[in-house]
């Protein structure tokens, strides 16, 4: 099966829209070192069905699709995901000199904004990066001190952590010993949370002592509580670059590195790579096919798990 790529301004976010046909992500600060914004694709003119034989419709003609601004300015905002209901993306934004980092809902249709975590016991957030959703509702939400390391962001007040906000009750904290926890991602069972440590990005400039982990770890999580525990399990380490967005896919766990996407199981052993000739920013699996946000463009792998080496 092929591997398409579309060129775009596309950073994070990758959140697949099913009623609409779009993936929608965040851009990159080449253009603008002060704003980004969000864009979608929007595959509506392939017909794609809701089945796992889409992705044969699709031709090199994909690749000749314009990305169109859906927001202009996002907050600095980072990843994402579609809320329980479908008709909103709920929004990291990593905030910057002037506004709060936060977590925010943003209504597909009217893109009206509702704050729904901009801090923690009274004291402002670092820079919100990735979010997912349980199936029960619980978020989780990862806060490393991107901002601050990368200059719009005040000094950090809080130690970079996980925070999850359970369907019913208060946010909490987790503090998972990770110096840079970023990527997240549940089993199917929603028993392990994989977290990705990204201390080793090259973005530290400002003397702070580092580990410089680039690996992936594992944790317990209670999927009727939200809870997270146990100190951090190694699973694998990425070869080039640091693992960023990630998620699972039926019995495995894949993550975006410096040369592609690695594989492993749902336990941590590392399975395999596929590889890309840019850097896998984040990912969204779409029926059996993968979507790749990799900064200067979207890659649509079909079949991913035929291209697996």
């Amino acid at each position: 099966m092929p591997t398409y790529f579309i060129p775009a301004d596309a950073h994070e976010g990758c959140t697949w829209v099913p009623q609409q046909q779009r993936l929608y992500f965040t851009t990159t600060k080449k253009k603008d070192p002060h704003r980004v914004g969000i864009c979608y694709l929007d595959f509506s003119a392939y017909d794609l069905a809701r089945d796992a034989r889409w992705g044969e419709r699709l031709d090199e003609s994909v690749t000749s699709l314009q990305a169109r601004e859906w927001l202009h300015d996002a907050n600095m905002a980072n990843s994402m995901c579609l809320s329980e209901d479908g008709n909103g993306l709920l929004v990291c934004e990593q905030g910057d000199m002037d506004r709060p980092a936060r977590l925010t809902r943003l209504a597909l249709d009217t893109r009206e904004r509702s704050v729904l975590f901009d801090g923690y016991r009274g004291k402002p957030l670092n820079s919100l990066n990735k979010v997912i959703r349980s199936q029960q509702g619980h978020l989780i939400v990862s806060d490393p001190d991107y901002g601050f390391r990368q200059h719009f962001r005040p000094p950090p007040v809080l130690e970079p952590s996980l925070y999850v906000l359970p369907r019913d009750g208060e946010p909490f904290a987790f503090d998972c010993g990770l110096e840079m926890p970023h990527g997240l991602a549940l089993s199917p069972d929603e028993r392990t949370l994989f977290v990705t440590d990204t201390s080793n990005d090259g973005a530290h400039d400002d003397g702070v002592t580092l580990k410089r982990r680039r690996a992936v770890y594992l944790f317990d999580f209670d999927p009727s509580t939200g809870k997270i525990t146990n100190d951090p399990r190694y699973a694998f380490a990425v070869d080039k670059g640091v693992p960023d967005g990630c998620l699972t896919d039926g019995d495995v766990f894949l993550v975006g590195g410096g040369d592609g996407i690695y594989v492993s199981d749902l336990i941590g052993n590392y399975r395999g790579k596929i590889k890309l000739d840019r850097t896998a920013v984040n990912l969204a699996v779409v029926h059996k096919h993968l979507f790749v946000t990799a900064d200067e463009g979207v890659y649509i792998i079909l079949d991913w798990r035929q291209q697996l080496s």
